[in-house]
């Protein structure tokens, strides 16, 4: 995992979050995943991704990847608690990944890339738009069409105590286009953009 954050920084206000550890506290029949996993994710390449939730206790929960077509599996806690670890290739995709209890939780659209997570105060958070408006914003917006960088940003939210799930944007994971960069850190979009450039299939 990767941190862009500049020396500045002290204090995190808001994040804009392309990977994240919450997990969710609710047993279900069906599990139920955090807020992190979502259609047009990112998995970090090369690697062994946790993918954890819940359902109900001592199910047995089966995760699939269409990148090698293994299964891979983990019994649930006396919580309703599991975690799987599943290795990723090198940069690729789309590909889809299958969770199940017995009932299929699918993810859509997954790509294997490089994955940040860029928080900050003002000099990170500010937006592309709003109250930001960087410089020919307009025209940075209409240009943002960068499918294979996706974008998840996290909602401030004020707690005293940990919290089992973050609250994010537009329904989770989207691929960068006009509709989501607007509000999104111009920092964040700015350095990906430039590794993107550099890069073939390089994923922020």
């Amino acid at each position: 995992m990767n941190i862009l954050k500049p020396k500045s920084v002290k204090f995190f206000k808001g994040s804009f979050i392309l990977a994240s550890v919450f997990l969710s506290s609710l047993a279900q029949a069906k599990v139920t995943l955090p807020s992190v996993f979502s259609d047009n994710m990112v998995f970090q390449q090369k690697t062994n991704v946790a993918i954890w939730g819940n359902t109900d206790a001592g199910k047995i929960v089966k995760v699939n990847a269409t990148w090698n077509n293994k299964t891979y599996t983990a019994k649930a806690d006396s919580d309703g608690k599991f975690k799987v670890l599943l290795p990723t290739p090198s940069y690729g995709g789309p590909y889809n990944v299958s969770i199940s209890d017995g009932d299929v939780t699918q993810l859509s659209n997954v790509l294997i890339g490089d994955v940040w997570v860029c928080s900050g105060q003002s000099n990170m958070e500010m937006p592309l738009a709003g109250w930001g408006k960087i410089n020919n914003y307009e025209q940075e917006i209409k240009d943002a069409n960068y499918p294979k960088i996706r974008l998840l940003q996290a909602v401030h939210v004020t707690s005293n105590s940990l919290l089992d799930d973050a609250k994010v944007d537009n329904g989770g994971w989207q691929e960068c286009s006009p509709q989501y960069v607007a509000g999104f850190s111009s920092v964040a979009y700015f350095f990906a953009r430039e590794i993107n450039k550099k890069q073939a299939f390089l994923l922020v």
